[in-house]
């Protein structure tokens, strides 16, 4: 099920290209200053975990 937020939902698509949370971040519109710090706190999320998993199981 698509994530309700556009930017997480674009983050989790950028992320599983290269498992590289920094650069999906930036490449997801997340700033380029707190991408390290945004990843941290998206990839603690349930729902964000969950939809990378069923992304990469595609």
């Amino acid at each position: 099920m698509k994530l309700k937020n556009e930017r997480h939902e674009c983050f989790c698509y950028k992320y599983i290209i290269d498992l590289n949370g920094t650069q999906a971040a930036i490449r997801a519109g997340y700033s380029e200053k707190t991408a390290r710090v945004t990843v941290a706190k998206l990839l603690t999320k349930a729902n964000i975990q969950n939809r990378i998993s069923k992304l990469q199981g595609r």
